[in-house]
């Protein structure tokens, strides 16, 4: 299975809250069975939170977490069509989340974080996210997360 497919892309959402954020990317992933419980996921997501801010700068957030819940790996994206604020100093307007089994043996969230931050690194990428029209443009655009 893909760790990013086009079911997993929404573009130009409109949503208000970082909770509502985290409360759809758990939706998303319920939809596709990707997950099993989806109050878990929200709890182990909040957990991580906790620890440091999934905020990357550059409008971007990036919440992720190993999960009981998580039966496969995946990458949710989701272009907000306003920028929301994150955390108090924070506002992004592009969020990936990274989801994970716990048995996560190759360290599979380290590999796909480090792929993804790469990309993002590149202004020409974060401005290609920015107009993409379709999932499909964005799953293409995004293809190297499929690599393993």
């Amino acid at each position: 299975m893909e760790i990013i497919t086009e079911d997993l892309i929404y573009l130009d959402i409109e949503l208000v809250s970082k909770e509502e954020i985290i409360d759809c990317l758990a939706d998303i992933l319920i939809k596709q069975n990707r997950i099993t419980d989806k109050y878990q996921l929200i709890a182990d997501i909040y957990h991580r939170e906790e620890e440091a801010s999934t905020s990357m700068g550059l409008g971007i957030a990036i919440p992720h977490t190993q999960s009981n819940s998580v039966l496969e790996a995946s990458v949710v994206l989701i272009r907000l069509k306003r920028k929301i604020e994150w955390n108090e100093d924070k506002d992004v307007q592009i969020i990936f989340g990274i989801f994970v089994p716990v048995e996560n043996i190759d360290n599979q969230h380290l590999k796909i974080l480090s792929k993804l931050a790469r990309q993002l690194t590149n202004q020409g990428f974060r401005e290609q996210l920015l107009r993409v029209q379709t999932p499909e443009e964005c799953r293409r655009q995004l293809e190297g997360l499929n690599q393993r």
